[in-house]
């Protein structure tokens, strides 16, 4: 086997890892070659099986043993017929025959890449649903281990979800969030509360880690107390955060109910004790809040080319 029939192999293998990559991305028009290294190793390890799998192609057998020896390519179990796709070492080599980057290039954009992608998520924005989370963990008063929401019993799940609805109306009537947001629509026996809370893969580094989620609990709640009472300037950070850029509005409206919905649901979830005066400063705070702060919120600016990558 020739060397130029060996790498003709490779990146016939690169051009259809290339393309399977392209389909996944939300901007079409974007060349994803520059982080292809990058976004792979990223992925989950469902996507990263469906790109490679989608990518994956049949070789002569005398190509094949030799690039699998070599570690360069895996075998991809076919319907009819063995196919084959690069590893990542494999997409390293093929990468340097192609653009003629040599391993060590490649190896500094990742760490570039991945400093990046550290070093910025917790400036982006919240999401739609970060937001409503968000929002509802606080005005539960969920604030510490002890207060935390868990979700490990029907009727918690049931008032977090009817607080869920009653706070993203309240957002989208405001514009806060889109009027076109709403809850997922679940699988049969998946629960609509953990549907959100199993997927704020984010929300954790973008609140300065306060956000907390404990597993063999099924427990959601912010970390913000002090010695049992509430630090004022955590919550202004969670606040700050929740309500970036939100509009011109009627932020009296929005407070009382964002009140009302505190006041009817936060007694009814199981498993949990709070401190009531920790409910009423909470309410306090987020009235002094929309008075006087909330128009005056500043986010550092982020460099363009590393929003999409942290929240992909």
């Amino acid at each position: 086997m020739g060397l130029d029939a060996l790498d003709g192999d490779k990146l016939k293998l690169l051009d259809a890892l290339i393309e399977s990559q392209r389909k996944t991305r939300r901007s079409k028009r974007d060349d994803p070659t520059p982080r292809l290294l990058f976004e792979i190793y990223n992925m989950s390890q469902n996507n990263m099986s469906k790109v490679l799998t989608s990518s994956a192609m049949w070789l002569p057998p005398e190509s094949s043993r030799v690039l699998v020896d070599q570690g360069l390519i895996q075998r991809v179990p076919g319907e009819n017929e063995e196919k084959y796709a690069l590893t990542l070492k494999g997409i390293a080599e093929a990468m340097k025959l192609r653009y003629g980057q040599t391993l060590e290039e490649q190896f500094l954009r990742f760490l570039e890449l991945s400093d990046q992608k550290f070093a910025t998520v917790d400036q982006i924005p919240f999401k739609w649903d970060e937001k409503l989370v968000s929002l509802s963990l606080i005005l539960m008063a969920s604030t510490s281990s002890s207060s935390a929401i868990r979700l490990n019993n029907e009727t918690n799940q049931t008032v977090l979800g009817n607080v869920f609805n009653g706070v993203l109306s309240s957002l989208r009537g405001y514009g806060v969030v889109e009027r076109g947001e709403k809850l997922r629509e679940v699988s049969r026996g998946e629960s609509p509360v953990m549907a959100v809370m199993s997927r704020l893969n984010t929300l954790a580094r973008k609140s300065n880690h306060y956000y907390e989620n404990v597993p063999q609990e099924s427990a959601y709640y912010f970390d913000i107390e002090v010695e049992g009472k509430i630090d004022e300037k955590k919550l202004h950070f969670l606040l700050s955060k929740i309500f970036f850029r939100s509009p011109e509005t009627n932020f009296d409206g929005l407070q009382k109910d964002l009140s009302d919905i505190g006041q009817l649901y936060s007694p009814r979830f199981l498993g949990r004790s709070i401190n009531p005066l920790n409910a009423i400063t909470i309410l306090r705070k987020m009235r002094d809040f929309f008075d006087t702060d909330v128009h005056r919120i500043t986010v550092p600016k982020l460099p363009s080319s590393s929003v999409a990558t942290v929240e992909n």
